[in-house]
Protein backbone atom coordinates (compact mmCIF):
# COMPACT_ATOMS: atom_id res chain seq x y z
CA UNK A 1 0.00 0.00 0.00
CA UNK A 2 2.71 2.48 1.00
CA UNK A 3 4.70 1.89 -2.20
CA UNK A 4 1.63 2.44 -4.36
CA UNK A 5 0.75 5.73 -2.73
CA UNK A 6 1.44 8.76 -4.93
CA UNK A 7 1.06 11.23 -2.08
CA UNK A 8 2.72 11.29 1.33
CA UNK A 9 1.72 10.79 4.95
CA UNK A 10 2.93 13.14 7.69
CA UNK A 11 2.51 12.13 11.35
CA UNK A 12 2.88 14.47 14.31
CA UNK A 13 1.47 15.24 17.74
CA UNK A 14 -0.72 18.25 18.38
CA UNK A 15 -1.79 19.02 21.95
CA UNK A 16 -1.02 15.43 23.01
CA UNK A 17 -3.02 13.97 20.15
CA UNK A 18 -1.78 11.97 17.16
CA UNK A 19 -2.55 13.68 13.84
CA UNK A 20 -2.00 12.14 10.39
CA UNK A 21 -1.95 14.35 7.29
CA UNK A 22 -2.13 13.04 3.73
CA UNK A 23 -0.74 15.35 1.06
CA UNK A 24 -1.57 14.52 -2.57
CA UNK A 25 1.35 14.63 -5.01
CA UNK A 26 -0.09 17.84 -6.49
CA UNK A 27 0.65 19.59 -3.19
CA UNK A 28 4.36 19.75 -4.05
CA UNK A 29 3.84 20.12 -7.80
CA UNK A 30 1.78 23.31 -7.43
CA UNK A 31 3.34 25.32 -4.56
CA UNK A 32 1.03 28.33 -5.01
CA UNK A 33 -2.19 26.33 -4.86
CA UNK A 34 -4.63 26.01 -1.95
CA UNK A 35 -6.27 22.59 -1.53
CA UNK A 36 -9.57 21.24 -0.21
CA UNK A 37 -9.17 19.49 3.14
CA UNK A 38 -11.12 16.74 4.89
CA UNK A 39 -10.87 16.42 8.68
CA UNK A 40 -11.73 12.90 9.84
CA UNK A 41 -12.36 11.26 13.20
CA UNK A 42 -10.59 8.01 14.17
CA UNK A 43 -7.19 8.94 12.81
CA UNK A 44 -6.07 7.83 9.35
CA UNK A 45 -8.35 4.78 9.20
CA UNK A 46 -10.72 5.93 6.45
CA UNK A 47 -8.38 7.63 4.00
CA UNK A 48 -5.29 5.45 4.47
CA UNK A 49 -7.12 2.23 3.64
CA UNK A 50 -9.08 3.78 0.75
CA UNK A 51 -6.26 5.87 -0.69
CA UNK A 52 -5.67 3.68 -3.76
CA UNK A 53 -9.22 4.30 -5.01
CA UNK A 54 -9.07 7.99 -4.09
CA UNK A 55 -5.73 8.56 -5.82
CA UNK A 56 -7.07 6.82 -8.91
CA UNK A 57 -9.98 9.29 -8.93
CA UNK A 58 -7.56 12.21 -8.57
CA UNK A 59 -5.38 10.83 -11.38
CA UNK A 60 -8.34 10.36 -13.72
CA UNK A 61 -9.80 13.79 -13.03
CA UNK A 62 -12.86 12.49 -11.20
CA UNK A 63 -12.11 14.37 -7.97
CA UNK A 64 -9.98 17.31 -6.94
CA UNK A 65 -6.70 16.57 -5.15
CA UNK A 66 -7.63 16.64 -1.47
CA UNK A 67 -5.65 16.88 1.77
CA UNK A 68 -6.83 14.53 4.55
CA UNK A 69 -6.32 15.19 8.26
CA UNK A 70 -6.90 12.22 10.57
CA UNK A 71 -7.59 13.09 14.22
CA UNK A 72 -6.85 10.34 16.72
CA UNK A 73 -8.97 9.78 19.82
CA UNK A 74 -8.24 7.51 22.75
CA UNK A 75 -11.61 8.40 24.32
CA UNK A 76 -14.01 8.15 21.41
CA UNK A 77 -17.03 7.07 23.53
CA UNK A 78 -16.67 10.37 25.37
CA UNK A 79 -15.41 12.71 22.66
CA UNK A 80 -17.72 11.52 19.89
CA UNK A 81 -20.97 11.77 21.89
CA UNK A 82 -23.04 14.96 22.28
CA UNK A 83 -24.34 14.17 25.77
CA UNK A 84 -24.10 11.38 28.30
CA UNK A 85 -25.82 8.05 27.72
CA UNK A 86 -25.77 4.90 29.88
CA UNK A 87 -23.76 1.89 28.76
CA UNK A 88 -25.12 -0.43 26.07
CA UNK A 89 -22.63 -3.04 27.25
CA UNK A 90 -20.61 -3.43 30.43
CA UNK A 91 -18.01 -0.64 30.86
CA UNK A 92 -19.04 1.00 27.59
CA UNK A 93 -20.84 4.16 28.67
CA UNK A 94 -20.79 7.46 26.78
CA UNK A 95 -19.32 10.56 28.39
CA UNK A 96 -20.94 13.28 26.28
CA UNK A 97 -17.82 15.43 25.86
CA UNK A 98 -18.54 16.20 22.19
CA UNK A 99 -18.69 19.98 22.65
CA UNK A 100 -15.20 20.03 24.21
CA UNK A 101 -13.86 17.86 21.40
CA UNK A 102 -15.37 20.05 18.67
CA UNK A 103 -13.97 23.15 20.38
CA UNK A 104 -10.54 21.54 20.06
CA UNK A 105 -11.09 20.70 16.38
CA UNK A 106 -12.44 24.10 15.36
CA UNK A 107 -10.51 26.44 17.66
CA UNK A 108 -7.14 24.68 17.92
CA UNK A 109 -6.59 22.09 15.21
CA UNK A 110 -8.13 23.76 12.14
CA UNK A 111 -6.20 27.04 12.68
CA UNK A 112 -3.01 25.06 13.26
CA UNK A 113 -3.46 23.06 10.05
CA UNK A 114 -4.25 26.25 8.12
CA UNK A 115 -1.03 27.82 9.39
CA UNK A 116 1.03 24.72 8.56
CA UNK A 117 -0.40 23.58 5.22
CA UNK A 118 -1.90 25.25 2.18
CA UNK A 119 -5.54 24.42 2.74
CA UNK A 120 -8.45 26.51 1.56
CA UNK A 121 -10.08 29.11 3.79
CA UNK A 122 -13.44 28.59 2.06
CA UNK A 123 -15.98 26.54 4.05
CA UNK A 124 -17.20 24.91 0.84
CA UNK A 125 -13.71 23.45 0.38
CA UNK A 126 -13.49 21.94 3.87
CA UNK A 127 -15.17 18.81 5.22
CA UNK A 128 -15.59 17.04 8.55
CA UNK A 129 -16.55 13.39 8.74
CA UNK A 130 -16.33 9.97 10.27
CA UNK A 131 -17.77 6.52 10.78
CA UNK A 132 -20.18 5.30 13.45
CA UNK A 133 -19.75 7.54 16.54
CA UNK A 134 -17.32 9.56 14.42
CA UNK A 135 -20.19 10.17 12.02
CA UNK A 136 -22.48 11.09 14.90
CA UNK A 137 -20.18 13.82 16.20
CA UNK A 138 -19.73 15.13 12.64
CA UNK A 139 -23.50 15.42 12.27
CA UNK A 140 -23.74 17.12 15.67
CA UNK A 141 -21.05 19.59 14.55
CA UNK A 142 -23.28 20.64 11.67
CA UNK A 143 -25.77 21.99 14.21
CA UNK A 144 -23.38 23.25 16.85
CA UNK A 145 -20.38 24.97 15.35
CA UNK A 146 -19.67 28.05 13.30
CA UNK A 147 -19.61 27.70 9.53
CA UNK A 148 -15.89 26.97 9.29
CA UNK A 149 -16.62 23.72 7.48
CA UNK A 150 -19.26 23.42 4.77
CA UNK A 151 -19.22 19.68 3.98
CA UNK A 152 -19.98 16.65 6.12
CA UNK A 153 -19.32 12.93 5.66
CA UNK A 154 -21.61 10.70 7.69
CA UNK A 155 -20.82 7.01 7.20
CA UNK A 156 -23.01 4.72 9.29
CA UNK A 157 -23.42 7.56 11.78
CA UNK A 158 -24.69 6.34 15.17
CA UNK A 159 -28.04 8.12 15.00
CA UNK A 160 -29.51 5.45 17.29
CA UNK A 161 -27.92 7.52 20.07
CA UNK A 162 -30.36 8.52 22.82
CA UNK A 163 -32.58 11.49 21.86
CA UNK A 164 -30.49 12.40 18.81
CA UNK A 165 -33.31 12.26 16.30
CA UNK A 166 -35.36 14.48 18.61
CA UNK A 167 -32.42 16.89 18.77
CA UNK A 168 -32.31 17.02 14.96
CA UNK A 169 -36.05 17.58 14.71
CA UNK A 170 -36.14 20.43 17.23
CA UNK A 171 -32.87 22.27 16.45
CA UNK A 172 -32.36 24.99 13.89
CA UNK A 173 -30.03 24.28 11.00
CA UNK A 174 -29.27 27.57 9.32
CA UNK A 175 -26.43 26.29 7.20
CA UNK A 176 -25.58 26.08 3.54
CA UNK A 177 -23.80 22.75 3.69
CA UNK A 178 -23.35 19.66 1.56
CA UNK A 179 -23.66 16.20 3.06
CA UNK A 180 -22.80 12.65 2.07
CA UNK A 181 -24.59 9.95 4.07
CA UNK A 182 -24.33 6.17 3.94
CA UNK A 183 -25.89 3.33 5.92
CA UNK A 184 -25.97 -0.42 5.29
CA UNK A 185 -29.44 -1.98 5.30
CA UNK A 186 -28.25 -4.82 7.57
CA UNK A 187 -26.92 -2.58 10.33
CA UNK A 188 -28.48 -3.20 13.71
CA UNK A 189 -30.99 -5.79 12.53
CA UNK A 190 -29.80 -8.40 15.03
CA UNK A 191 -29.50 -5.95 17.93
CA UNK A 192 -31.98 -5.71 20.79
CA UNK A 193 -30.58 -2.48 22.30
CA UNK A 194 -30.79 1.05 20.87
CA UNK A 195 -28.61 0.05 17.92
CA UNK A 196 -31.58 -1.82 16.44
CA UNK A 197 -32.86 1.58 15.24
CA UNK A 198 -29.77 2.28 13.12
CA UNK A 199 -31.40 2.01 9.70
CA UNK A 200 -34.80 3.64 10.40
CA UNK A 201 -33.10 6.45 12.31
CA UNK A 202 -30.63 7.00 9.48
CA UNK A 203 -33.48 7.33 7.01
CA UNK A 204 -35.30 9.68 9.38
CA UNK A 205 -32.14 11.77 9.77
CA UNK A 206 -31.90 12.05 5.98
CA UNK A 207 -35.53 13.19 5.79
CA UNK A 208 -34.90 15.83 8.47
CA UNK A 209 -31.86 17.17 6.62
CA UNK A 210 -33.88 17.32 3.39
CA UNK A 211 -36.52 19.41 5.19
CA UNK A 212 -34.02 21.79 6.78
CA UNK A 213 -31.47 22.38 4.00
CA UNK A 214 -32.32 24.56 1.01
CA UNK A 215 -31.66 22.81 -2.28
CA UNK A 216 -31.22 19.47 -0.53
CA UNK A 217 -31.77 17.52 -3.76
CA UNK A 218 -28.36 18.75 -4.93
CA UNK A 219 -26.75 19.19 -1.52
CA UNK A 220 -27.53 15.94 0.30
CA UNK A 221 -26.63 12.51 -1.08
CA UNK A 222 -27.78 9.37 0.73
CA UNK A 223 -26.61 5.88 -0.25
CA UNK A 224 -27.46 2.48 1.18
CA UNK A 225 -26.27 -1.05 0.51
CA UNK A 226 -28.75 -3.94 0.79
CA UNK A 227 -25.98 -6.21 2.11
CA UNK A 228 -24.22 -3.55 4.19
CA UNK A 229 -23.32 -4.43 7.77
CA UNK A 230 -21.59 -2.21 10.34
CA UNK A 231 -18.02 -3.10 9.44
CA UNK A 232 -14.88 -1.72 7.82
CA UNK A 233 -15.41 -3.42 4.45
CA UNK A 234 -18.48 -1.33 3.71
CA UNK A 235 -17.16 1.85 5.34
CA UNK A 236 -14.08 1.77 3.11
CA UNK A 237 -16.06 0.84 0.01
CA UNK A 238 -18.35 3.88 0.30
CA UNK A 239 -15.92 6.48 1.64
CA UNK A 240 -14.48 7.34 -1.82
CA UNK A 241 -18.05 8.10 -2.95
CA UNK A 242 -18.16 10.91 -0.40
CA UNK A 243 -15.11 12.55 -1.99
CA UNK A 244 -16.58 12.10 -5.47
CA UNK A 245 -19.76 13.84 -4.36
CA UNK A 246 -18.26 16.65 -2.27
CA UNK A 247 -15.11 17.42 -4.27
CA UNK A 248 -15.68 16.62 -7.94
CA UNK A 249 -13.08 17.89 -10.39
CA UNK A 250 -14.32 20.93 -12.25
Amino acid sequence: MTQMRAGELVLFEHMDRQITVYLPKEYHLFPERLFPAVFLQDGDFLFKEAITAIEKDMEEGVTEPVIFIGIDSQLRNDEYTPWEMPALFKDWSFGGKGDDYLNYVYQDLVPYIKSSYRISNEPEKLALGGVSLGGLISLYAMYKTEATVGNFILISASVWFKDFIHFMETSRLDRECRIYMYVGEQEGIHKTNAQKDMVPNSKRAYDILKEKIDGADQRVKFETDPLGTHNDTFFLQYFPNSIRFLFPAK
